[in-house]
């Protein structure tokens, strides 16, 4: 019968918390030994430090079974999802091919230094611009691309240089240039607010 004792005995002690309470210091479970803490406690505001998890953390570890989620896109699926179409960070623009005909109309249509056009605006066939550019006859062709660059960086004979300087601007001189005055409290060069007399 002692042996039947003893393995129940054991079974209970298996089915009980690893950690049972009276291990713990248990904080008042009745209001009657809330009371008796509170008068002879040595410090009533102290705790053993060790939270009980079933009494403090909701759910309890364990206590709620996981379920898996479906994919709520197709993002989340690997297959047929290839790695190039998800990377984002390298979907730069395509190349754009820019040929010697379409560099030549970009030249054409830059505005002149005196604010004409050389070439009409698409569509335009009744103004007649003034064209300071000479448009060749065939856009197409290899040579037009440098005859219309050797005008555009054709250097301007009315331009500024060394020996042709702008025009001075109506500027007066100054009446009167600040000097230090003379006879002034000398100062500590090195100060921190240095004060120096002008006159």
């Amino acid at each position: 019968m002692a042996a039947f004792r003893a393995s129940r005995a054991l079974l209970n002690e298996s089915k009980s918390y690893t950690s049972p309470h009276k291990y713990h210091y248990v904080e008042g479970r009745s209001p009657f030994w809330r009371k008796f803490r509170e008068i002879f406690s040595a410090n009533p505001e102290i705790s053993s430090g060790l939270p009980l998890p079933h009494m403090h953390r909701f759910p309890t570890p364990g206590g709620r079974k996981e379920h898996g989620a479906t994919a709520p896109s197709r993002a989340s699926d690997p297959a047929g999802n290839m790695y190039y179409n998800r990377d984002f960070r390298r979907k730069y623009p395509a190349l754009d091919m820019i040929t010697q005909q379409h560099l030549t109309k970009i030249l054409l249509a830059a505005p002149n230094e005196d604010g004409t056009k050389t070439l009409a605006a698409p569509g335009d066939d009744t103004s007649s611009p003034t064209t300071a550019l000479t448009i060749p006859s065939d856009l197409s062709s290899p040579s037009a691309f440098t005859d219309v660059l050797a005008q555009v960086s054709k250097k301007d004979e009315n331009a500024y240089s060394t020996s042709r300087l702008p025009p001075t601007p109506p500027f007066k001189r100054p009446h009167h240039i600040l000097k230090i005055q003379k006879g002034a409290v000398p100062h500590d060069p090195h100060a921190y607010y240095p004060a120096e007399n002008y006159a």
